[in-house]
């Protein structure tokens, strides 16, 4: 008698969920989001302004709008906790999304991104000195120099980092340091079993997302290894003969075995 045992080439999605279960997925997505709040005062207002500075603001449905920045890079603004919001992924290029606010700004001769209110003693004391007060300059985002990762497990990561050849490792309890194509990575772990934290220097930060793209692939690749050796290892346990082993169009792996 054989039976089929089939191994998932593990997608991004399901290795994550894999490695930190679905609610703490949900906050990955979460936390992957750059969220850029304005004082738009309602729908029309935005996509009045956009569209006045060039570009477009397409009806996306569900009360969300699609900008496109350049042919290469667009993305939604969506009403989110009572403010509109342009939301970008951390992958997307920073100078880009600077250069636009600076010119939507400019443009609209007016602040867009939202400033929480400060209230002074002397704004709360006199309210003409508050009026005669130069305005403020035009605020830019301020992008995050810190990622999240789907790597739980130090050697498995360590693994994938020797892999890619990555130079210069270094290891100090659950913490790791590298330099990969010039760039500095340094992954943290607040405790076991919780994912990594990646922090990076001043350096292209394109390059950065490019080399974790590559990382994530390998990482997902040696998740499968290890899963593919440990089935493996549990039909030797139990005297199981594989007798043929198949890997199919989207990378899974079919072991057929007999019982």
């Amino acid at each position: 008698m054989t039976m089929s045992v089939c191994i998932l080439a593990i997608p991004l999605a399901l290795a994550v969920r894999a490695v930190m279960g679905e609610k703490k997925f949900n906050a990955w997505i979460e936390s992957n989001t750059m969220r850029f709040a304005t004082n738009f005062k309602n729908a029309k207002d935005l996509v009045q302004t956009v569209k006045l500075a060039g570009y477009d603001a397409a009806d996306f449905g569900n009360n969300t709008y699609k900008t496109h920045i350049d042919k290469d890079l667009w993305f939604l603004w969506e009403l989110h906790e009572g403010k509109w919001q342009a939301n970008f992924n951390k992958s997307d290029d920073t100078e880009k999304i600077r250069a636009f606010f600076r010119d939507l700004q400019h443009k609209s001769n007016r602040q867009i991104l939202y400033v929480a209110p400060q209230r002074t003693q002397a704004a709360r004391t006199t309210t003409t000195y508050a009026q005669a007060a130069p305005p403020r300059p035009k605020i830019e985002p301020v992008i995050s120099k810190t990622l999240p990762t789907i790597y739980a497990d130090r050697d498995t990561l360590l693994a994938t980092l020797q892999k890619y050849g990555a130079a210069g490792v270094q290891v100090q309890g659950l913490d790791v340091a590298c330099w990969i194509d010039g760039v500095q990575l340094n992954f943290t772990q607040p405790a076991p079993g919780v994912t990594y934290e990646l922090s990076f220097g001043e350096k292209d930060s394109r390059a950065v997302y490019d080399t974790i793209r590559r990382l994530d692939e390998g990482y997902r690749s040696t998740v499968q290894e290890q899963t593919y050796e440990n089935v493996k290892k549990k039909l030797d346990e139990k005297h199981f003969i594989i007798e043929d082993e198949e890997i199919m169009d989207d990378n899974s792996i079919v072991l057929t075995v007999s019982i």
